[in-house]
C-alpha cells in the first residue's frame, strides 16, 4: 500500500472525527491559578483542578474557531476577519466567565495555503480591561474540512526539521519538530497580519514587541492541532527573551501557555528542552479518553486500538490498519510537561456509537463540559 494513500487515509479518518467534533461545537488570569466558581474540583473518572484561568484560556481557545467555514472567495477579500470579529464579539458576553472583561486588541489575522478556498490558520490576541498588562494569544486548531490545513500541519509528521534555537541560548541534544508543526509555526510568525479591518497593522512579534516595553503577561492557548502549536509558538517567543536583539531583550514579558487536546510536537529533546525553558509555566490538559492527545507518541497510539471496548465500540478495520501504519511509520515523539489529565465518561448514545464518533465526542465536548464552561458546546459555530 503506498504512502501517498495511507496519508489520504489519514486525512479521512482524522479530518471524519475532527469536523464532525467541533460543528457543534472578572477575571484575573495571572498564574496565582485561583479556583473557579462552583466546588473548585471536577472529578469525573480522575481529579482536575478547574480554575477561572483554565476556564478562560478555553474559552479563547475555542472563540479562535469563530469563523472557521468562511470561505475565501477572491485573495483581496478584506471582509473576512472583520466579519469572524464580529463573531467573536458578539459571541464573548454569552461566555460567562469571559462576559464582557477581554476585548481584541490584534486580529483576527488568518492565513490560507495558495489555492485554498478555506482558511488554514488564524490567531487574534485579547487584553484584559480590568488589568490592562494581561494578554491571551489564542492560536485557531485544524480547520476540519480543509484539506491542506490537514495534509501540511497535521499529517506531515514523518518527516523532522530541527527546532532552531537563537544563537548563545544553551541547548541539550538536538531537538527536532514535526515538518507539519514547522509548517504551522511559520504560518503564525510570518503570514498572519491583520488587515486594515480589524485591530493591529503589523506581525505578532513585532506587535508584542511593543507590548513587552512594559511588564506584561502573555499566554498562549489552543486546543487540538492548536494545542501542539500554541505552547511551541509561546517557547519561540520565551527562548530569546533578554537577548540584546531579541523581541524583548528587557525580560518584561511573563510568557505562560495552557494547551487543550493537542498531539506532540517533536521528539525527546525537544520535549527536554521545552520543559527545562517554560515546563513550569505550562499547563497543558488532556482527556485520557481523547485520541488526538495520544498522536503521535508510540507508546500512546497503541492504547488507541481498544480504547472504547468497554462500550462495545471497535475500530473498523480501516481505521485499526491505519492506527497499524503510524505505529510502523510515525517514530520517535515525545509529549511535552507532565500534563493535567482527566477521563472523561464514554457515552452509550447512539448518537455517538462508532468509534469516529466517539471520538469526536471526547476530543470536543468534553473539554467545556470537564471545565465547567458548558456553554461553548453551543455558543461555539464553526460553521
Amino acid at each position: 500500500m503506498s504512502k501517498n494513500r495511507i496519508i489520504l487515509w489519514c486525512f479521512a479518518l482524522f479530518s471524519a472525527f475532527l469536523s464532525a467534533a467541533c460543528s457543534n461545537g472578572d477575571g484575573d488570569f495571572r498564574n496565582n491559578d485561583r479556583r473557579a466558581d462552583g466546588d473548585g474540583e471536577a472529578r469525573t473518572g480522575s481529579q482536575l483542578q478547574v480554575t477561572k484561568r483554565k476556564q478562560v484560556a478555553l474559552s479563547m481557545a475555542y472563540l479562535a474557531y469563530s469563523g472557521e467555514q468562511i470561505i475565501v472567495r477572491w485573495p483581496w477579500d478584506k471582509t473576512i476577519p472583520r466579519e469572524i470579529l464580529n463573531i467573536i464579539n458578539t459571541t464573548m458576553p454569552k461566555i460567562r466567565v469571559l462576559k464582557n472583561d477581554w476585548k481584541v486588541v490584534w486580529g483576527p489575522a488568518i492565513y490560507k495555503f495558495e489555492l485554498a478556498l478555506l482558511q488554514d490558520n488564524m490567531m487574534f490576541v485579547a487584553q484584559n480591561r480590568k488589568d490592562p498588562s494581561q494578554y491571551i494569544v489564542a492560536v485557531r486548531g485544524t480547520n476540519g474540512m480543509a484539506f491542506l490545513d490537514w495534509y501540511e500541519e497535521d499529517f506531515r509528521v514523518v518527516e523532522k526539521v530541527p527546532w532552531e534555537v537563537p544563537q548563545g541560548v544553551r541547548v541539550k541534544g538536538k531537538p527536532h519538530i514535526s515538518k507539519a508543526t514547522q509548517i504551522g509555526l511559520n504560518a503564525l510568525l510570518t503570514e498572519l497580519r491583520p488587515n486594515d479591518q480589524v485591530p493591529g497593522d503589523q506581525r505578532i512579534e513585532p506587535f508584542l514587541k511593543e507590548l513587552a516595553r512594559k511588564k506584561v503577561d502573555i499566554c498562549f492557548v489552543g486546543h487540538s492541532l492548536a494545542g501542539a502549536l500554541a505552547p511551541t509558538l509561546a517557547l519561540w517567543f520565551h527562548q530569546s527573551q533578554g537577548l540584546v536583539h531579541g523581541w524583548d531583550p528587557s525580560n518584561n514579558a511573563t510568557i505562560s501557555t495552557i494547551a487543550f487536546a493537542g498531539p506532540t510536537a517533536g521528539d525527546a529533546d525537544f520535549r527536554d528542552f521545552f520543559n527545562e525553558q517554560l515546563g513550569g509555566r505550562c499547563t497543558r490538559i488532556h482527556n485520557t479518553n481523547d485520541i488526538a492527545t495520544k498522536a503521535w507518541q508510540t507508546s500512546r497510539v497503541k492504547t488507541m486500538f481498544g480504547l472504547y471496548r468497554s462500550v462495545g465500540i471497535e475500530m473498523t478495520r480501516l481505521e485499526h490498519d491505519l492506527v497499524k501504519w503510524i505505529i510502523k511509520h510515525v517514530k520517535d515523539y515525545e509529549q511535552i510537561q507532565t500534563p493535567e489529565g482527566f477521563t472523561f465518561p464514554l457515552t452509550r448514545s447512539p448518537t455517538y456509537d462508532t468509534y469516529l464518533k466517539q471520538a469526536s465526542y471526547q476530543h470536543s465536548h468534553s473539554y467545556p463540559i470537564q471545565l465547567r464552561v458548558p456553554e461553548l458546546n453551543n455558543v461555539i459555530r464553526k460553521r
